[in-house]
């Protein structure tokens, strides 16, 4: 049930996001899409049972925040390099920081 709600909050802020790309353009619902805001509720929905699990998650968290940065420079790296291939660019930048954050993720943990 729980993870339900969490896959209901996630999709509600998407809505909300999309929403105001339709009417204030891609530029601003970046920027809000940019705020961990599905990191944040994910968070509360998750420690309100277990408050054990907090710290570990906010780690987690902190690594996604850092592989997503390393995923902006890629993409506009590979975009600068090879424009007419931008879906290709965008799952290679993706697959390359998932692989870097299940590294720290690897490498961090005792």
């Amino acid at each position: 049930m729980e993870i339900i709600l969490k896959s209901l909050a996630s999709a509600v802020v998407t809505a909300i996001i999309l929403v105001i790309a339709k009417f204030s353009g891609p530029k601003l619902a970046g920027a809000i899409g940019g705020i961990p805001i599905v990191f944040a509720i994910s968070y509360i929905l998750l420690t309100m049972g277990d408050k054990g699990m907090s710290k570990p998650f906010l780690i987690g968290g902190i690594y996604g925040a850092i592989a997503a940065v390393l995923f902006s420079l890629i993409l506009l790296w590979l975009n600068s390099q090879f424009l007419k291939t931008h879906w290709l660019n965008f799952a290679i930048a993706y697959i390359a920081c998932f692989f870097f954050a299940l590294a720290m993720v690897h490498f961090t943990t005792k």
